[in-house]
């Protein structure tokens, strides 16, 4: 063999680039192909296989919204070659000592702080990395990529912003969330606050740190925050936790007051587009199985949206909501809980006509013209299994247990670019419900509520005008100024947006290519970047949010230890398999 080394890198080693990672050295192992080759891994944090969003010194206060009872991060086995015997690592489960079998269906779901996510990603490629580098196989660069070049004699060149790296044989792109340019509102905003004094704007709601420890932020102040989703919760339970505390009064439902000793009447003032809260997600495995459609369904789903003629006859989503439909109405039909007199046909055109109208009226349907402090009172007693399930709330929990046949079935499609974009805007449109938050945090919002420190007066789309004070909400002949406003609506993959220089340099060297204006980059099946010459291939792949638009699904954790980045891991293999086979004596 050939003392010649193939070099590969990995930019981004947050869950998903971790997780990459670790799959490509097992299938190296297996062939015991683990020779020849160095794998240099960056990482702009220094937070190697959790990354930004799991940062483990984070605020306790970010949690995240899948249930430790459904999050399955499996074991990586040992990886055993002539030269080198790495431990096998447990599953998430198994390391944080979560035993399913011997807790209640009744108990309530547990969902924990994104920092304790964190500290298991960052052990467990940690156990891997560590024998690795000492090997001489891998090396971490604490570095920030700004471009990557392919040059002639097919190599390419990683330029950070401290020194070039030469002589790749292909790259693994895992970035994640990327800067993208400010909307014109925000814009206006920065040029407002950039002229006064005390008055201040946080464009973005992470780290909590950058607001929760500035000096403006004080027990008098008035806090706008723009957006009405998971980030604002995240944002709000910080301040609030560091000026009094909540005290759960019912543990089976999770109901809490807030207790302070200090006047914070409208502290914070939320708002959005159309002032919907986040719905939660059912309090237990008993209540959630409730939602569940039988695995003979799911596979029949599964067929049938994944049926690639109708794929290409599609003018419209239209096949995935015929698809869906059905389920959905036989859950509801069968709901323990529910005040229905209508036949399931009935049901099933109400389904219908709301996914693709969520503003529709009826009366199975929570009336999204009541107030925001109504709709979470309401919600949180279908949650707790207490009050009748509207069908809005069926509709959502169903969806979210159908969103990986969903997810699996509907990437690399055969449906026209418009045709998946409206999928994707469709099942962007169902979040609210199938991303919805725990139980517990909307019993914290209403706490905040009840207690005058979160004013909700102004959450529907208010108008904004900016005075010497700061912003100034109008609604409905309520006025309110806040003098700190923080940005928690966070960004969505349009790939034309992005201003990293990593992303624009790509796409002006035509390395890759927009699949709509609205969404990411086009991949094949493997990940990797698709040329619009049939005859180019392209020695770099993406995964992630980036690729949103060939493929769906692409954010939840649970995605990034999912099939794309095994599916990557595979092919690169076979890649460097073809290397060895080519260069052996």
């Amino acid at each position: 063999m050939a003392s010649q080394k193939r070099k590969i890198a990995i930019i981004g080693l947050g869950p998903r680039g971790g997780y990459a990672c670790e799959r490509f050295m097992v299938a190296l192992a297996r062939k015991n192909h683990l020779t020849n080759i160095h794998i240099s891994l960056f990482e702009q944090t220094g937070d190697f296989g959790n990354g930004q969003v799991y940062d483990v010194h984070q605020n306790a206060s970010n949690w995240i919204n899948i249930t430790e009872r459904v999050l399955n991060l499996n074991e990586r086995e040992p990886i055993e070659t002539d030269s080198l015997n790495i431990e096998s690592f447990p599953s998430y489960k198994e390391w944080a000592s979560k035993d399913y079998s011997i807790i209640s269906e009744e108990s309530p779901d547990t969902y924990p702080p994104r920092s304790k996510i964190g500290k298991f990603l960052s052990q467990r490629l940690q156990s891997l990395l560590t024998p690795l580098v000492q090997s001489g196989i891998a090396s971490l660069h604490q570095e920030c990529v700004q471009e990557v070049q392919w040059l002639d004699d097919g190599k390419l060149v990683i330029n950070t912003h401290k020194t070039t790296h030469k002589d790749f044989d292909e790259i693994l792109l895992t970035i994640g969330h990327q800067p993208t340019k400010l909307s014109k509102q925000i814009q206006d905003w920065e040029k407002f606050v950039s002229a006064k004094k005390d008055i201040y704007l946080f464009k973005s709601p992470y780290p909590i740190s950058s607001f929760l420890q500035h000096k403006s932020l004080e027990e008098n102040s008035t806090i706008g925050i723009r957006g009405f989703g998971l980030a604002m919760i995240d944002v709000t339970r910080a301040i609030a936790n560091k000026f009094g505390e909540f005290v759960t009064t019912n543990e089976k439902t999770k109901a809490c007051e807030f207790e302070t000793e200090r006047p914070l009447k409208n502290l914070l003032v939320p708002f959005s587009l159309d002032g919907l809260p986040p719905v939660p997600k059912p309090l237990n495995a008993h209540i959630d199985n409730w939602f569940t459609p039988s695995q003979k369904s799911l596979t029949a789903f599964e067929e049938q949206i994944g049926d690639k003629e109708n794929q290409k006859a599609a003018k419209s989503p239209q096949f995935l909501i015929d698809a869906f439909a059905p389920i959905a109405s036989t859950i509801y039909s069968n709901l323990p809980n529910t005040q229905n007199t209508f036949s399931k046909k009935e049901i099933e055109q109400a389904i219908d006509l709301w996914l693709k109208d969520q503003t529709y009226e009826h009366p199975l349907f929570l009336s999204t013209k009541q107030s925001a402090e109504q709709s979470m009172q309401d919600y949180v007693g279908m949650a707790i299994g207490e009050k009748s399930i509207s069908l809005d709330f069926c509709i959502g929990q169903v969806w979210r247990h159908c969103q990986p046949s969903i997810y699996k079935a509907l990437s690399f499609n055969e449906c026209s670019n418009k045709v998946f974009a409206e999928i994707i805007k469709l099942d962007e449109s169902t979040k609210r419900y199938s991303y919805g938050p725990p139980v517990e945090s909307i019993q914290q919002l209403i706490a905040l509520s009840n207690s005058g420190v979160l004013n909700l007066d102004f959450v529907c789309d208010p108008t904004i005008d900016l005075i010497d004070e700061g912003w100034q909400f109008t609604d409905d002949k309520k006025t309110i100024t806040v003098n700190l406003m923080i940005d928690s609506v966070l960004d969505s993959p349009k790939i034309r947006a992005v201003r990293s220089t990593l992303i624009q340099n790509l796409l002006s060297d035509n390395l890759m290519q927009a699949v709509h204006d609205d969404f990411g980059v086009v991949t094949d099946e493997n990940g990797y970047l698709v040329s619009d010459d049939i005859n180019r291939k392209i020695p770099i792949a993406l995964l992630g949010r980036l690729a949103k638009g060939t493929i769906i699904g692409v954010d939840a954790i649970l995605e990034c230890f999912g099939t794309r980045p095994r599916q990557w891991a595979i092919q690169a293999a076979k890649n460097h398999e073809v290397f060895l086979n080519q260069n052996s004596n």
